[in-house]
């Protein structure tokens, strides 16, 4: 994944497939996270509120995270 520094445009609205609301109707965010390992530079990408809740969630992440299992389908519902 490539991350593009779009700091000129922080006060237009993001396309409506990286926005979602949660069950209270509250908008989430996606945001995109980055690791490096073996060299390489890999990413991943968190839902958060705003711009302070994604940096709390990756704090979070590096205290308390961990692997639960390989993912093989999703369950809609």
């Amino acid at each position: 994944m490539t991350v593009i520094n779009i700091d000129h445009l922080l006060d237009t609205e993001p396309d409506q497939a990286f926005v979602r609301q949660d069950d209270s109707g509250r908008a989430l965010f996606s945001f995109a996270i980055e690791y490096r390992m073996d060299n390489a530079r890999w990413a991943a990408s968190i839902w958060a509120y705003s711009h302070e809740d994604a940096e709390a969630r990756v704090k979070a992440m590096k205290e308390t995270l961990a692997l639960c299992g390989q993912v093989f389908c999703e369950v809609p519902g």
